[in-house]
Protein backbone atom coordinates (compact mmCIF):
# COMPACT_ATOMS: atom_id res chain seq x y z
CA UNK A 1 0.00 0.00 0.00
CA UNK A 2 1.20 3.59 -1.06
CA UNK A 3 0.36 5.88 1.46
CA UNK A 4 0.80 9.54 1.05
CA UNK A 5 1.57 12.35 3.47
CA UNK A 6 0.97 16.09 3.50
CA UNK A 7 4.49 16.70 4.64
CA UNK A 8 6.04 14.58 1.72
CA UNK A 9 4.19 14.87 -1.27
CA UNK A 10 6.64 14.55 -3.85
CA UNK A 11 5.39 16.19 -7.43
CA UNK A 12 3.31 13.62 -10.05
CA UNK A 13 2.71 14.50 -13.46
CA UNK A 14 -0.69 11.86 -13.26
CA UNK A 15 -1.99 8.98 -11.33
CA UNK A 16 0.31 6.34 -13.79
CA UNK A 17 3.34 8.31 -12.31
CA UNK A 18 2.38 7.90 -8.83
CA UNK A 19 1.52 4.43 -9.71
CA UNK A 20 4.63 3.48 -11.62
CA UNK A 21 7.51 1.92 -10.12
CA UNK A 22 5.74 1.59 -6.62
CA UNK A 23 4.09 -1.74 -6.73
CA UNK A 24 5.66 -4.96 -7.33
CA UNK A 25 4.58 -6.63 -10.00
CA UNK A 26 2.86 -3.84 -11.58
CA UNK A 27 3.34 -2.33 -14.59
CA UNK A 28 2.93 0.79 -16.21
CA UNK A 29 3.87 2.09 -19.80
CA UNK A 30 2.08 5.11 -20.72
CA UNK A 31 -1.97 5.35 -19.18
CA UNK A 32 -1.96 1.51 -19.42
CA UNK A 33 -1.58 -0.97 -16.39
CA UNK A 34 -0.99 -4.78 -16.49
CA UNK A 35 -0.49 -6.31 -12.94
CA UNK A 36 1.59 -9.00 -13.64
CA UNK A 37 0.84 -12.63 -12.47
CA UNK A 38 -2.74 -12.51 -13.43
CA UNK A 39 -4.28 -13.71 -16.30
CA UNK A 40 -8.22 -13.44 -17.35
CA UNK A 41 -11.19 -14.93 -20.10
CA UNK A 42 -11.76 -11.16 -20.96
CA UNK A 43 -10.30 -9.65 -23.50
CA UNK A 44 -8.97 -6.71 -21.75
CA UNK A 45 -5.57 -7.00 -19.54
CA UNK A 46 -6.44 -3.97 -17.46
CA UNK A 47 -7.00 -3.93 -13.61
CA UNK A 48 -10.39 -3.19 -11.87
CA UNK A 49 -10.19 0.66 -10.60
CA UNK A 50 -12.16 1.01 -7.61
CA UNK A 51 -11.90 4.79 -6.06
CA UNK A 52 -13.43 5.77 -2.95
CA UNK A 53 -15.27 2.45 -3.26
CA UNK A 54 -16.89 3.06 -6.22
CA UNK A 55 -15.63 0.96 -9.25
CA UNK A 56 -14.65 3.44 -12.24
CA UNK A 57 -13.80 2.88 -15.85
CA UNK A 58 -10.63 4.83 -16.20
CA UNK A 59 -8.31 7.24 -13.64
CA UNK A 60 -7.26 9.39 -16.10
CA UNK A 61 -8.47 12.42 -14.09
CA UNK A 62 -7.86 11.82 -10.65
CA UNK A 63 -5.13 14.71 -9.57
CA UNK A 64 -2.17 13.05 -8.07
CA UNK A 65 -2.38 15.61 -5.19
CA UNK A 66 -6.08 13.83 -3.76
CA UNK A 67 -4.61 10.73 -3.33
CA UNK A 68 -4.71 9.77 0.15
CA UNK A 69 -3.41 6.34 -0.45
CA UNK A 70 -2.85 3.88 -3.29
CA UNK A 71 -3.05 -0.78 -2.85
CA UNK A 72 -3.14 -3.20 -5.36
CA UNK A 73 -4.91 -6.35 -4.92
CA UNK A 74 -3.99 -9.69 -6.98
CA UNK A 75 -5.07 -13.13 -6.85
CA UNK A 76 -6.66 -14.20 -4.07
CA UNK A 77 -6.81 -10.98 -2.50
CA UNK A 78 -8.99 -9.69 -5.97
CA UNK A 79 -11.39 -12.78 -5.36
CA UNK A 80 -13.77 -10.44 -3.60
CA UNK A 81 -14.29 -8.18 -7.22
CA UNK A 82 -15.38 -11.82 -8.79
CA UNK A 83 -14.94 -12.30 -12.24
CA UNK A 84 -13.62 -8.03 -12.61
CA UNK A 85 -11.06 -8.33 -10.00
CA UNK A 86 -9.19 -11.16 -12.24
CA UNK A 87 -7.06 -9.04 -13.72
CA UNK A 88 -6.30 -7.17 -10.18
CA UNK A 89 -7.47 -4.31 -8.71
CA UNK A 90 -5.93 -1.08 -7.69
CA UNK A 91 -7.71 0.83 -4.71
CA UNK A 92 -7.42 4.38 -4.51
CA UNK A 93 -8.87 6.18 -1.84
CA UNK A 94 -8.99 10.09 -2.04
CA UNK A 95 -8.68 12.96 0.76
CA UNK A 96 -11.75 14.83 2.21
CA UNK A 97 -12.21 18.06 2.25
CA UNK A 98 -11.10 17.42 6.26
CA UNK A 99 -7.58 16.10 5.77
Amino acid sequence: MLNIKDSVVPVYQDIYDMIRGRFPGVEVSGKSIKIRGTTSLNISTEPLFVVDGVIVSSVDDIAPETVKSIEVLKGPDATAYGIRGSNGVILITRRTGKE
